[in-house]
């Protein structure tokens, strides 16, 4: 689980896992790679100034040098801004993923970590065991819940084009707050850890390729 894994294979394994749950079924792999960056790049898609695929301006390769974080993978670089971690292509200084992990979390860390996102990204795609959400993106911006599920149902998500996704994984379940009269509604276990990445897969393929050759 991505929860419990060592970091420095956080990037090695994010293709197999980022989409654990639920099954989005990619097929960008005809783009070309510059295609491919360009859709990407964008969707504009990421926080606190930080965008996947966007290169680091020389503000943020300060911000990298003075707050390395240990255990990046190879060709990769990796640094922690207020709590974001930012992992970098050393290449092309383009960044690949945006994660950030809250352990020991309560309820209303849960809460204020979806709120958040929701805030950013509008509402999930869809949600899986009541314990991770997932936004996806095609090159034209968000998928809808609709959408997805309508695709889903003739077993034809291929076509959706998903090229990012932001995923919030959680120890906890995400439960709406209880409505008055309704006391255990809504209540979820003390603390967890939550966990949430924002990433293009087919992005990190393209990496993880390059890095072969």
């Amino acid at each position: 689980m991505v929860l419990v894994m060592n970091m420095k294979k956080q990037l090695a394994v994010l293709v197999l896992v980022i989409l654990s749950g639920v099954s989005f079924c990619m097929t960008v792999e005809a783009k070309s790679a510059d295609t491919l960056l360009a859709d990407v790049v964008s969707l504009k898609l990421g926080m606190n100034g930080y965008l996947i695929g966007s290169q680091l301006d020389a503000a943020a390769k300060e911000i990298a040098a003075k707050n390395p974080v240990d255990g990046a993978y190879d060709g990769t670089y990796k640094f922690k801004d207020k709590g974001l971690h930012v992992v970098v292509d050393s290449r092309t200084d383009r960044i690949l993923a945006l994660y950030k992990q809250t352990k020991d979390a309560g309820k209303d860390d849960l809460k204020a970590t979806v709120v958040e996102l929701m805030s950013r990204f509008n509402e999930p795609t869809t949600m899986a065991h009541d314990k991770i959400l997932y936004w996806a993106f095609n090159k034209h911006g968000a998928v809808t819940e609709d959408d997805f599920n309508k695709a889903k149902k003739v077993k034809q998500t291929a076509g959706l084009d998903i090229i990012a996704t932001v995923k919030l994984n959680s120890e906890m379940k995400i439960s709406p707050d209880p409505k008055e009269g309704e006391a255990d509604a809504g209540k979820i276990d003390a603390t967890g850890s939550v966990y949430f990445i924002i990433t293009s897969e087919p992005l990190v393929k393209q990496f993880m390729a390059d890095q072969e050759q």
